[in-house]
């Protein structure tokens, strides 16, 4: 994972002694020459949480709650807009403060930023380098040297994924280089969760550009219904479906929804939507379904399950529609009018 921000030596009025952070809670504070007015600090967990952040005598400063360590992204009004702007990846580490000063380079956003704050920042700068340089190299010796020399540091524990990412058969050798101290003390659940990241984006990696065969019988499976009701997908059988693998967080899904409810009206007597929510809490997917006013039927895909795998989802909305005897027709990746143009000519 890319990470960015600061040191602070110069840009605050002292650096003398050690700084010390609040339980509880991660402090960002970010002198930078861009923007000008406003920042965005933006969980890449929970994308709809935009926290706005004003400068404030030459500063952006933000503090939250926090109970364990998340990354964040730290975003231009311009970024939002679909424009080209500032934007980088932190991870905020309960009772830290994280410094920031200089300039952020569009194309290579650590570059021009130091880095610093309390003890977990220490080295921040210097690690942030070392991703640049190993992304672009796929050399993976930078991380080992730093994570021997730095076996006790947590923010050692930063480059676990661009290992995985670039050479996953060396992961569980990185993660040996930690101290015990370090795999097993307040940041094992990050390391926990970035090993987590990188099975998954393997697992993806290997779906990716594959689809279920067309005239293949659609695997079967049974999930919870908007009701807490479980729903087997053989039992939909008799009539055409179209399987929507979605999710409330993904914006091209939302889009699509108004014309997807013309074409559910238009050809509900000859086939049903089963909406299949993907990578969500069950609160965000309700309050999706309800505010959109989806009218067909509903489940939610648990975080535990391969449902996705199984259908080679690796892409965002994707919608496979299914014969009346439970076999593939056709599978439509991205909010694309081929899947409309197909249902008239399917149903003409």
């Amino acid at each position: 994972m890319l990470a960015a921000i600061l040191t602070v030596c110069g840009m605050m009025s002292s650096c003398t002694g050690e700084r010390k952070g609040e339980d509880g809670k991660w402090t960002l504070e970010a002198q930078l020459t861009n923007p000008e007015d406003t920042l965005y600090v933006i969980p890449t967990d929970n994308i709809e949480e935009q926290n706005a952040v004003a400068k404030e005598n030459g500063m952006f400063k933000f503090t939250t709650d926090l109970d364990e360590t998340k990354a964040y992204i730290i975003v231009s009004p311009a970024i939002l807009r679909g424009e080209a702007g500032l934007s980088f990846l932190v991870e905020a580490v309960p009772g830290e403060v994280l410094t920031v000063e200089g300039l952020c380079d569009e194309e290579k956003p650590a570059n021009g930023l130091t880095f610093g704050g309390t003890k977990f920042y220490k080295y921040y700068t210097e690690v942030n380098t070392i991703q640049d340089k190993v992304s672009e190299s796929e050399d993976i010796q930078p991380i080992i040297d730093f994570i021997k020399a730095h076996p006790d540091e947590e923010v050692s524990t930063v480059l676990i994924s661009t290992v995985g990412y670039i050479v996953p058969d060396r992961l569980d050798e990185v993660l040996n280089l930690l101290s015990p101290e370090i795999r097993n003390g307040r940041m094992k659940g990050y390391i926990e969760q970035q090993v987590s990241d990188v099975e998954e984006y393997l697992k993806q990696k290997e779906i990716e550009g594959k689809t279920l065969e067309e005239g293949s019988e659609a695997p079967d499976f049974t999930l919870n219904d908007i009701n807490g009701k479980p729903l087997t997908l053989s039992s939909l059988r008799g009539k055409y479906l179209v399987l929507d693998f979605w999710g409330s967080w993904c914006g091209w899904c939302i889009k699509g929804f108004p014309e997807m409810k013309e074409y559910y009206a238009k050809y509900k007597d000859k086939m049903e939507i089963l909406g299949v929510d993907c990578n969500d809490t069950e609160e965000k997917w309700k309050n999706a379904v309800a505010e959109n006013e989806l009218p067909w039927l509903h489940v939610f895909v648990p975080k535990d399950s391969e449902l996705t795998t199984d259908y080679y989802i690796s892409g965002y909305p994707t919608k496979i529609i299914i014969d009346p005897d439970g076999k593939v027709v056709k599978t439509v990746v991205g909010e694309d009018p081929q899947f409309y143009e197909f249902l008239d000519e399917l149903f003409k």
